[in-house]
């Protein structure tokens, strides 16, 4: 029971202290959580691009036409396209800030669904490399996609 004259609850000195004990475990989180994120990014951007191919490949063979996937300004990094032959757009990607990315320099599927040319892989790599994370997207003679972990 509360005796007259008393109040229940924290003294400012234990506010201060408990403060100050999470902070030191904020601190302490803060450069686990900025690789979780850097990871979480390169796998995103990954499946961005498998999704990609996929409609570029679904579309070329909806319409019996070809469909084009291409990075925005030559730079896959900087974002890319998906466009069919008459030049309209069917997906437009973002960049994402903190990955790494390399890939062909453009890819091509015919209307029968398949690339025009066996590319080169796609490359994803977080930019603070201490993260350790590495993606791999491998364009298949068929116009299938896969992921993989690790590098190219």
């Amino acid at each position: 029971m509360v005796r007259p004259g008393h109040s229940a609850g924290f003294t400012i000195i234990e506010m201060i202290v408990a403060v100050g004990v999470l902070c030191i475990v904020i601190a302490l989180a803060a450069p686990a959580l900025s690789g979780m994120i850097a990871t979480q990014q390169v796998r995103s951007a990954s499946q961005d691009v498998y999704a990609s191919l996929t409609i570029a490949r679904s579309e070329a063979l909806t319409r019996n036409t070809s469909v084009t996937v291409e990075p925005l300004l030559g730079d896959w990094a900087k974002g890319w396209t998906v466009t069919d032959a008459g030049g309209t757009v069917l997906r437009r990607q973002e960049a994402y800030p903190r990955v790494t990315l390399s890939g062909p320099v453009r890819v091509v599927f015919n209307g029968d669904g398949r690339p025009d040319s066996i590319a080169t892989p796609f490359s994803f790599a977080a930019t603070n490399l201490d993260a350790g994370d590495y993606r791999c997207v491998r364009l298949r003679l068929n116009g299938r996609s896969a992921i993989s972990s690790g590098g190219c």
